[in-house]
């Protein structure tokens, strides 16, 4: 089975390829552009690896959360190489893949949600367990958990758990799927788990929050 994955959800730019001979990725660093270079990256990756997209089996993208305008740069790819190719796309959530990296996959998975805040989750043997919450980062409750990971561990209230500071990768998509493809099934669409509708504060929020 051949498998692209893309994510986009934070300032790095993360792309990788799945064939039977294993996975290929590229990992950079992209404060913005993440357009230009996502494609630019894939065409590198199917070319080196001899693939063209209708060898292509499914394309895999992380669908959140994250930061709004990557998210939609990763779903608009996903979506428009999957309708090139009439191929299907997966959506992986990013929390999940921040969660390969918790001791047995149990723990709390973070995310940076900018304006102070996070996205985290419960995790337990790698399934999320409750609602993905956003929450400011100096409230998040850490009492009963037994390992953070994801890149907010440096944001949360002072604790002595193990920490694994990381960012979602495409190969974890690609991972998560291999291990336990009914859990993302496939769609025609790509849909986005965005968690919050507010992406930015108000002035008077920002004053505020400088004062603090």
């Amino acid at each position: 089975m051949n498998l692209l994955a893309i994510d986009c959800s934070n300032q790095n730019l993360s792309v990788a390829l799945a064939t039977p001979q294993g996975i290929h990725s590229q990992h950079h660093s992209v404060k913005q552009g993440h357009s230009d270079h996502a494609l630019a990256a894939i065409h590198q990756l199917l070319s080196d690896n001899g693939v063209s997209l209708a060898q292509l089996d499914a394309i895999l993208f992380g669908q959140g959360p994250g930061a709004f305008t990557g998210l939609r740069i990763a779903a608009g790819i996903a979506m428009g190489l999957a309708t090139a190719a009439g191929l299907p796309v997966i959506g992986i959530p990013t929390l999940d893949a921040i969660a390969r990296s918790l001791p047995q996959g149990s723990g709390l998975a973070v995310i940076d949600a900018r304006m102070g805040e996070v996205y985290a989750a419960h995790y337990l043997h790698g399934q999320c367990h409750g609602e993905i919450s956003v929450v400011k980062a100096e409230q998040v409750q850490l009492d009963g958990i037994t390992a953070v990971a994801g890149d907010a561990v440096n944001l949360l209230p002072p604790h002595d758990l193990p920490a694994c500071h990381v960012v979602p990768q495409a190969s974890d998509y690609i991972a998560l799927y291999r291990e336990n493809p009914a859990r993302y099934p496939a769609s025609m669409s790509a849909e986005l788990l965005y968690v919050r509708n507010k992406i930015a504060l108000t002035a008077s929020e920002q004053r505020e929050q400088k004062r603090g």
